[in-house]
């Protein structure tokens, strides 16, 4: 009996960590690090409750996302709980839906349903829409989902005690977001194009490098203007930013795009948090 129950409660934990598997590092640790930035420290029950929101969204998506991306799955990511024979399409389905009131009940407790309901919304559209499928729609809900996590993350962490420049980072976030996510697809190009998928790079193949890596340098150069950053913070950024925009530029192979990836993840993690990094707001030149 124990040891049924011991062997259950490992299916579930492992069905759940594999369906979240690829995305910790890009949700939770990056929004769980913008909260805990955007305000003064938090509490240690804090801190679990805010892993625990962030990662039941995370599911919630993840579920909603590999109901449609089995086959897929299977010879790119044959981990995921559906390919590894886990769990059925139907129960992820169940799953799924069962995680709406759950997480939706959860965000009202914290006080954080503005967010909760952003990113429930931002999720059907992604996944039972089919807005994924084309780059302007995933771009303006990458921003939307990616930004609801960080705001929620640090409304949990934080209450009333956020940075005085939370509201001009959150606009940033967006912006910065919808104009350059699309560096997370020139690894997939191949694959997108096979599958027929409306990505940037596979519409422009050429400019989308061109383009992505202008707006990186911009971004760059204009966050380190406008938060007067210090001359090591200044020259770190700048030449992190700089680097890889050269990289998605110039080296077009599907294991340099994967190392691009990495790096445009943690140029974007740091451009976001900039603005926490300062004291006063009258450092910022607006």
């Amino acid at each position: 009996m124990a040891s049924s129950i011991s062997e259950s409660i490992q299916n579930i934990v492992s069905i759940g960590f594999n369906f979240t598997r690829s995305d910790y590092k890009t949700v939770v640790l990056l929004s769980s690090v913008y909260g805990i930035m955007a305000g003064a420290r938090s509490s240690l029950t804090s801190d679990i409750l805010c892993f625990v929101w962030i990662w039941l969204y995370l599911l919630q998506f993840c579920t909603a996302n590999q109901v449609f991306s089995g086959d897929e799955d299977a010879m790119n990511k044959p981990y995921r709980p559906i390919p590894a024979g886990l769990i059925s399409v139907r129960n992820t389905w169940i799953l799924r839906w069962t995680l709406v009131p759950i997480c939706s009940a959860l965000s009202w407790y914290l006080d954080v349903t503005l967010a909760g309901l952003s990113l429930t919304v931002s999720f059907i559209l992604y996944n039972e829409l089919g807005f994924h499928a084309y780059f302007y729609s995933k771009n303006i809900l990458n921003a939307i989902g990616i930004v609801s996590w960080n705001v929620g993350a640090a409304q949990i962490l934080h209450k009333d005690n956020l940075s005085p420049h939370m509201r001009i980072a959150t606009f940033l976030s967006i912006m910065l977001i919808f104009t350059t996510i699309h560096a997370q697809d020139f690894r997939d190009e191949a694959g997108d194009r096979k599958l027929g998928r409306i990505t940037f790079p596979v519409v422009f193949p050429v400019w989308s490098r061109r383009i992505t890596s202008a707006l990186l340098l911009a971004w760059t150069l204009g966050l380190t203007t406008m938060w007067r950053l210090n001359y090591l913070l200044a020259i770190s950024f700048v030449v992190l930013g700089s680097y890889t925009a050269v990289r998605i530029l110039t080296d077009k192979s599907e294991a340099a795009s994967k190392v691009s990836l990495r790096l445009y993840m943690l140029w974007l993690s740091i451009a976001q948090i900039l603005p926490f990094t300062l004291n006063e707001v009258s450092q910022v030149a607006y």
